[in-house]
Formats: C-alpha cells, structure tokens, sequence
C-alpha cells in the first residue's frame, strides 16, 4: 500500500478554498511572467498545486491567510 502523501483530510469547504488560492496563484503567475515558456505550464501548474496543498496542510485554511502564505514562499 502506498503512503497518504496529506494525511489531513480537507471538507468541501476547505478543498474550495484551496482551489481559489491556487487559481490566484497561479493568475499571478501568468501576470509576472507573461513573456515564459507556455510548453512548460503543465509542469508548472503541477508544482504550484502540490506546493499550495503543503501550505495548506501547514495551518489553517482562510482565503487570505493561505494565499499569503503561498505567494511568501512561491519561487
């Protein structure tokens, strides 16, 4: 059997906020980068969505609070 790679388990509540703040995200990631390479977005989104399910998994899930969290750390 595999290991849970996010042992916290989010309700519907959470999971849609966790869906907003990756959406933002990754809007802003579009928006400071505008001239990157579009082939490499799959990868990009992938490690963005993995990276906001960490931070989520670190506190407590507000919009403000996650985003801020995400975008302090995001490369």
């Amino acid at each position: 059997m595999g290991s849970l790679k996010y042992p916290h388990v989010f309700d519907p509540l959470d999971l849609e906020i966790i869906d907003r703040v990756y959406e933002a995200a990754w809007a802003r990631v579009e928006a400071r980068n505008p001239f990157r390479n579009v082939d490499s977005d799959g990868e990009r989104r992938e490690a963005l969505r993995k990276f906001v399910m960490t931070c989520a998994a670190e506190g407590k899930i507000e919009f403000d609070a996650l985003y801020e969290r995400v975008v302090a750390h995001m490369p």
